[in-house]
């Protein structure tokens, strides 16, 4: 009844889907571009826009659409303007990230600005969405922060745009660390708050306490005074705070009724895996092997395992539930490729262990996993003609 009442468009919220997994595609090629030697080149920031702004918050704004009306037990704000806003979200993207990647200041500048207004409309509507609403949970209230959290990041991230197009003059890298912060707050804050949310759902868990959460996100905050004062102090508490969020997914794993593997939960297990193992390379100094473990193991294996869960409810939801009882309907289960989701996390295993010896092979096989997960989700958008077939 409450997703019926509150539903938006599923072209809105697919549209961003899709949008996520082109970027995601198009990152493993400009992946070749970044200079994780120079942490700060303009090339490492154009593949990290590309990925974190293309791939993660394409499919995180996507699921806010439908997650915040869920969670909120109200409407989202509105979504008037929402369809031209996503194409200016995508388009500030694309110029945004190749401007970085190729030094073209005029056409980083444009996309600069072009995403930064896409952003801010989003969160401004995020957050008023909040208004009146009467619902109290952790997720409620992990969302919140979140917004506020974007709010600032993307106000930092305009005034490096300000700085590097010699507009005005500020410190560099004290507005790039604040505008990482706060932009990782925002994805972290959501995953743990949707989180509590979500892996219960899935994993049909019961009787779970949220302490380890709360205490994460309390942890990741006093980061952020600390950053004010010392960086290497930042990072010991966002490192225990990333550890309090495996805990508390672990709990919520153990819980399981379901004690079966899938595709969703093995990506999940690998996700997690792979956020261990990224902050033990930190603490080695490879920074390097840790970014490619936290982007293509971690964030990836997370969001695509949720793909695998959300995409198809939404589509079943809007374009098969109408038929139920007229003709036969398929269930979810039946909507994805078993074999080439289980080849595509197999894959994905490959890509991020051999990293560590031959980057171009990982490179390849990372590719081959996310193209996998392409064809899925063609798979899963062919059942938005299900109506049609069934009126022929």
């Amino acid at each position: 009844m409450l997703l019926n009442t509150f539903a938006p468009p599923f072209r809105l919220v697919g549209g961003y889907f899709v949008a996520g997994v082109l970027f995601l595609l198009i990152s493993i090629f400009t992946f070749f571009k970044a200079d994780f030697a120079q942490i700060l080149s303009l090339s490492t920031a154009g593949f990290a826009h590309i990925f974190f702004v293309g791939f993660v918050m394409s499919i995180i704004v996507g699921a806010l659409y439908q997650l915040t009306s869920v969670i909120l037990e109200k409407a989202f704000f509105t979504i008037r303007g929402a369809f031209l806003n996503f194409i200016l979200f995508c388009t500030g993207t694309l110029l945004l990230g190749f401007g970085l990647l190729y030094e073209k200041m005029a056409i980083f500048r444009i996309g600069g600005d072009v995403l930064f207004l896409s952003l801010l409309f989003f969160c401004l509507t995020f957050l008023l969405s909040f208004i009146n609403s009467t619902k109290n949970s952790f997720a409620k209230y992990a969302l919140l922060i979140s917004g506020l959290f974007l709010l600032v990041g993307i106000t930092f991230g305009f005034l490096l745009i300000l700085i590097l197009s010699g507009t005005i003059s500020f410190d560099f890298k004290t507005a790039l660390h604040f505008h990482i912060y706060f932009v990782l707050g925002f994805v972290f804050f959501i995953i743990v708050g949707v989180s509590t949310v979500l892996l219960p759902m899935f994993a049909l868990s019961h009787d779970v306490k949220f302490l380890s959460s709360k205490i994460s996100l309390f942890l990741y905050i006093v980061a952020g005074f600390c950053l004010y004062v010392e960086l290497n102090l930042a990072l010991v508490f966002i490192g225990f705070s990333i550890l309090c969020f495996i805990f508390q997914a672990f709990l919520i794993m153990k819980k399981r009724v379901r004690k079966a593997f899938d595709y969703w939960n093995l990506n999940v297990a690998l996700s997690l895996f792979s956020l261990i193992a990224a902050s033990i390379f930190i603490y080695f100094g490879k920074n390097e092997i840790a970014i490619w473990f936290f982007i293509y193991g971690f964030l990836y294996a997370f969001i695509v395992a949720h793909l695998y869960k959300i995409a198809p409810f939404l589509i079943w939801y809007h374009y098969i539930a109408p038929f139920v009882g007229k003709t036969k309907v398929p269930l979810l289960d039946n909507m994805i490729l078993k074999k080439p989701a289980y080849i595509a996390l197999g894959l994905n295993v490959v890509g991020i262990f051999s990293y560590i010896f031959w980057t171009n092979f990982a490179v390849v096989f990372m590719f081959a996993s996310i193209f996998l997960v392409c064809v899925n989700m063609i798979n899963f958008f062919k059942y938005t003609n299900f109506g049609e077939n069934y009126e022929r």
